[in-house]
């Protein structure tokens, strides 16, 4: 198989396994359940930064092979800041 293939398709497999958690995350409420949302939104933009980067180097020659990365990381921190956030909501709920 395609290395190329093998790549969308672990991205995709990816994208999906994040909207599937998102979907089937616990249902609470209050605080718990913003921090809870804020976790998995973070996920789910883990999840695509993957994708966007393979789309990226495949259809979009103005970006170049170093700014590129720049964009995979940037968006990555946003995700694990979203993370984070959310995982602080959950313990000031916690702890409340």
């Amino acid at each position: 198989m395609d290395s190329h293939v093998v790549t969308y398709v672990l991205d995709i497999i990816l994208v999906i396994s994040a909207v599937l958690a998102l979907y089937f995350r616990p249902r609470i409420g209050g605080t718990l359940a913003v921090g809870l949302r804020l976790i998995m939104v973070g996920v789910f933009f883990l999840g695509l930064t993957h994708l966007t980067d393979t789309l990226l180097k495949d259809f979009v020659e103005a970006i170049d092979a170093t700014t590129r990365p720049l964009l995979h990381r940037g968006l990555n921190v946003v995700g694990f800041l979203l993370i984070f956030v959310g995982f602080f909501q959950m313990r000031k709920a916690i702890e409340s």
